[in-house]
């Protein structure tokens, strides 16, 4: 069970989305596992609901079914993304998987009993990795000045610069840029209220120069939202920030540090397993239309681009 799965992100949820109704942690079944799942009225997961939850990247079980034998559970026949499983990257890499799955690369630090343990770590995956980042962030101070990391930054303006600098990065990828919309703005405050979310920074005096939203529960950090000013990109503070939080989080002892879904390159330099994302029982008629009608759209794009060309 994970961090989507616990009462303070329902609450969350609730308070930005869903501010007259009653949404907490419920039991369901599905695959002969026990589901906590944030629930409208205690009966229908939020991520069936037709507003689009596009902060969640998926479930784990909490227990077998058989762990709770005989239980009165609310049965569910559907859920787009869970975790199946985690296997090392080695494994991930060379073996046969018995499916299609999405990696949600992950650090177990339990691996490691130094932090120069996983230096080596990394070192066998990019052997210039740290000689690299420390490059730049020389390179970054001859044009900043000194800089500062702030593992949990409580400023209000700094979480404030992470949405605007995501957002400048979702338009200039013409992806959905989240931040536009207020009820988002308002759910990541409600996580941090909750202290759930943790809001980390890279500055230069007042400057911002790299900043994460992440969420902390159990032991377990998750990188989640990151940005950095693009002004600053030849010198990856992206990069710098994120190794930050990795020491940061070795030292304090976290479980886990969860890269969840996503498997880009940059991740495997540091993960040590991944979990195994799909979907797990029978898609719902709706969602089986819906998503024969966009192939159809996509197929009828590419007709069109093809007779174009010709």
């Amino acid at each position: 069970m994970n961090v989507y799965s616990c009462e303070g992100f329902a609450e969350a949820f609730r308070a930005a989305y869903y501010s007259e109704t009653a949404i907490k942690p419920a039991l369901f079944s599905l695959g002969n596992q026990v589901w906590q799942l944030p629930a409208i009225n205690s009966t229908r997961p939020i991520v069936l609901d037709s507003f689009s939850t596009s902060f969640i990247d998926f479930y784990e079980p909490c227990r077998s079914l058989d762990a709770l034998e005989g239980a009165n559970l609310r049965q569910i026949s559907y859920l787009p993304a869970v975790s199946h499983g985690m296997v090392t990257t080695t494994e991930w890499h060379e073996r046969q998987l018995d499916q299609a799955y999405t990696a949600a690369p992950t650090i177990l630090w339990k691996n490691f009993q130094t932090w120069g343990d996983f230096v080596d770590h990394v070192q066998q995956n990019r052997s210039n990795a740290f000689a690299d980042s420390r490059r730049r962030r020389r390179k970054l101070e001859k044009q900043v000045g000194n800089l500062t990391f702030l593992f949990d930054d409580r400023r209000p303006e700094t979480m404030a610069t992470c949405m605007k600098l995501k957002s400048a990065q979702y338009q200039r990828s013409r992806c959905t840029d989240h931040f536009l919309h207020e009820p988002h703005i308002q759910f990541f405050k409600e996580l941090a209220e909750r202290n759930l979310l943790v809001v980390s920074s890279l500055s230069s005096k007042d400057q911002v120069i790299a900043a994460h939203m992440g969420l902390l529960a159990n032991g377990r950090l998750y990188f989640w939202v990151p940005a950095y000013d693009v002004n600053f990109s030849s010198c990856s503070p992206g990069r710098l920030l994120l190794e930050m939080l990795l020491e940061e989080s070795f030292n304090r002892e976290h479980t886990e540090f969860d890269f969840l879904i996503g498997g880009e390159t940059y991740k495997w330099d540091y993960a040590t397993h991944t979990r195994l994302i799909a979907e797990l029982g029978s898609r719902p008629l709706s969602l089986r239309a819906s998503l024969t009608a966009q192939s159809l759209k996509q197929s009828v794009k590419r007709s069109l681009k093809t007779l174009i060309r010709a």
